[in-house]
């Protein structure tokens, strides 16, 4: 980690970067539509209402990797002691979330092109927390039987992979266009220290109710759902700041990576 910072901070020019994009950062200012009148402007300070704005993003930022990253912790041992499946079947439940979220950034910049990056991503929360509504229901009403993974869990997996990625396609994007051109890096560091903060916790809250005698494997899918649905309940309080500042990355495009 040391080595990647160092070589970050030796090759990438943030300032030479920002000088060249200040052109085309300021086209999209004054091609930008702004909700409520919520201006960025690059001299002066942050607004009251972006803000407001940039918490709840990072707040319901939080929550989701909360649900997103307590899974993935735990989801081998699930599978291995509560579905007496195996690793296997654990690779391929991981393997089906990544077509879907293949599926899913390919077509989260056309989506909120259409709808808006809020919508989007509410869809992909919505989206993911009714399959885990399902998970719940067939767990306490199903059941599991048997030594492998019902059908209905890969399918789960599949519509989570796709939500997700509607998710972090879009959310992103919603953070830097709150800011001015100059503050771009302080802001992805904001938006990566929200996500690693839930990363961090996560797994500790987590783990501490499985050893609870109280609970068993089963709250897996009970606390994703929690967390997820606070997610959702704090993205209605978000609004469209800018829905042109960014561009919308669509198809194969939002798959890429520049050099």
């Amino acid at each position: 980690m040391l080595i990647s910072a160092l070589v970050l901070f030796f090759t990438i020019k943030e300032n030479k970067i920002a000088e060249e994009v200040k052109d085309e950062m300021a086209r999209g200012e004054a091609e930008s539509e702004a909700a409520d009148k919520l201006a960025v402007d690059d001299e002066g300070p942050m607004t009251p209402a972006n803000k407001r704005m940039l918490w709840f993003i990072l707040a319901a930022e939080f929550f989701w990797f909360m649900a997103d990253n307590g899974i993935g912790t735990f989801l081998n041992n699930y599978v291995i002691y509560n579905l007496n499946g195996s690793s296997a079947s654990t690779a391929i439940m991981v393997l089906v979330s990544g077509v879907g979220s293949v599926i899913g950034f390919a077509t989260g910049g056309i989506i909120a092109s259409k709808i808006g990056r809020k919508w989007t991503i509410v869809s992909g929360l919505g989206a993911t927390l009714l399959s885990y509504v399902v998970w719940i229901l067939l767990t306490f009403t199903v059941g599991f039987s048997g030594s492998s993974v019902p059908a209905w869990l890969y399918v789960i997996w599949f519509i989570k992979g796709v939500g997700m990625s509607l998710v972090h396609v879009n959310s992103y994007p919603m953070v830097v266009e709150l800011c001015s051109s100059k503050k771009i890096g302080a802001f992805t560091g904001y938006y990566y220290a929200a996500s690693m903060a839930a990363q961090t916790t996560t797994p500790v809250l987590l783990g501490l109710l499985l050893l609870a005698p109280a609970f068993n494997w089963d709250i897996l899918p009970v606390y994703a759902t929690i967390c997820l649905a606070a997610s959702t309940a704090i993205f209605f309080f978000i609004k469209n700041v800018k829905s042109k500042k960014t561009e919308f990355k669509k198809g194969l495009e939002a798959l890429d990576v520049d050099d």
